[in-house]
């Protein structure tokens, strides 16, 4: 995959704290119906994974439950919106097709992430 010059390479790890914007330079083909900025997802204080979205079009999520199997239907966020996005949780930059440009998230538990950076 080509990394546009203001994203990093794949995969993103993300620590307590941090966060990665995604936008149209995260995807091979980019498109200007994805904005500059399409989202930001972030790690909390407490672990949890959220997902805001911040672009003029929606950014596409959808859920990795069990019971769903390969995912669930792709779901709406719009600008200013957030979410908690569990492990398996998929996001999409391109709400005109979402799976062109698909991200999954992993969260690993913090005893996993102390263990890795020992």
């Amino acid at each position: 995959m080509q990394a546009h010059d203001r994203s990093l390479p794949l995969p993103y790890v993300l620590r307590l704290g941090e966060e990665q914007v995604l936008s149209r330079w995260n995807m091979v083909r980019q498109k200007l119906t994805v904005s500059r900025e399409q989202c930001k997802v972030a790690v909390a204080a407490d672990g949890a994974a959220l997902l805001l979205s911040t672009g003029r079009g929606p950014t596409m999520w959808r859920s990795r439950a069990a019971s769903e199997w390969p995912c669930g239907p792709w779901n709406a966020l719009y600008s200013g919106q957030v979410r908690v996005i569990e492990d398996g949780d998929q996001l999409s930059l391109d709400c005109n097709d979402p799976d062109d440009a698909v991200f999954t998230c992993h969260v690993q538990q913090q005893q996993q992430q102390q263990q890795q950076q020992q």
